[in-house]
């Protein structure tokens, strides 16, 4: 996988783990199914342009916006706004990795290689030593909401594969335009004074909103899309690890949370699996560059 690939899916779980300081910002300000709706509005807005029907995948781009689109992320901004803990549910959402290379195994015949396999073990390890903190254990609602979210998302990867030949932002274009819909049938039926919050909110609260619109779900999904149209999920999910170690620091910086020995300790380990992963595929690279002809 050449470094500037490597770089960028690093930039996309930088991305993704301020997003969840971000969204807990927001969160202050707006109810769940409402910033929802106003997030997937946003960018449906900016990727009108791109949306167009497209013969033969037209029912996975609808199981992908609703799996990906607007249930995962209703149970992740439900979950974000009931939590105290961002850093620790950070954590949580990394079950996408065992959940994604094992459905990858089974759907899509990507076979893990044993220095894969023994990078992904290392790094889980770390995400393990992590996921033992207390403020996981006590919030054990939130972790099955999360754990809700994860395994849709997952299952949206296995589809993201099976659709390569769709550009990136017009998948983006029809996530956004399923789950608009979705998100208001949410928020009428399970909230209430969406006039009033919307009057209130603040230049902080807009921020965040655009945040999660452009950087997270543009950039970030996007993104992912991207590097999954290029490489395995056995190779891209692997990256997702580093995730809660950008969502911790992000917590600390904006929400004021304390880091842990503990969590010092499963980074490294965690970015130590990735380390492995990402060597051994340099080093095949190189090794078929220089090979004789």
């Amino acid at each position: 996988m050449p470094l500037r690939y490597v770089l960028f899916g690093f930039f996309v779980c930088l991305i993704w783990g301020v997003n969840f300081a971000v969204m807990k910002i927001g969160l202050m300000q707006l109810d769940p199914y409402l910033f929802g709706l106003i997030r997937f509005s946003i960018v449906l807005i900016i990727l009108l342009p791109w949306l167009r029907i497209v013969p033969g995948a037209m029912l996975k781009l609808f199981l992908l916006g609703n799996l990906i689109g607007g249930f995962q992320f209703a149970l992740v901004f439900l979950g974000m706004d009931l939590t105290n803990h961002v850093s620790a549910m950070s954590v949580v959402v990394q079950m996408n990795i065992p959940i994604s290379l094992l459905l990858a195994h089974f759907f899509l015949d990507e076979r893990m290689s044993y220095w894969r396999t023994s990078g992904v073990i290392v790094s889980f390890i770390g995400v393990i030593i992590i996921t033992l903190e207390p403020e996981i254990l006590e919030e054990g609602i939130v972790v099955i909401i999360i754990l809700a979210a994860t395994t849709l998302y997952s299952v949206g990867v296995i589809l993201m594969r099976k659709i390569k030949s769709v550009p990136v932002f017009l998948t983006q274009a029809w996530i956004s335009f399923y789950s608009v819909p979705a998100f208001i049938i949410m928020t009428l039926i399970f909230e209430e004074n969406q006039i009033e919050q919307l009057r209130n909110i603040d230049l902080v609260g807009i921020s965040m909103v655009l945040y999660t619109s452009i950087l997270s779900t543009i950039v970030g999904y996007g993104g992912i899309n991207f590097l999954l149209r290029k490489f395995p999920v056995t190779l891209i999910s692997p990256f997702m690890v580093s995730v809660p170690v950008f969502a911790t620091v992000s917590s600390v910086v904006f929400l004021g949370e304390t880091l842990s020995a503990k969590f010092l300790i499963g980074a490294m380990v965690t970015l130590s699996g990735l380390g492995i992963i990402h060597y051994r595929d340099w080093q095949l690279k190189r090794r078929a560059r220089i090979a004789p002809l």
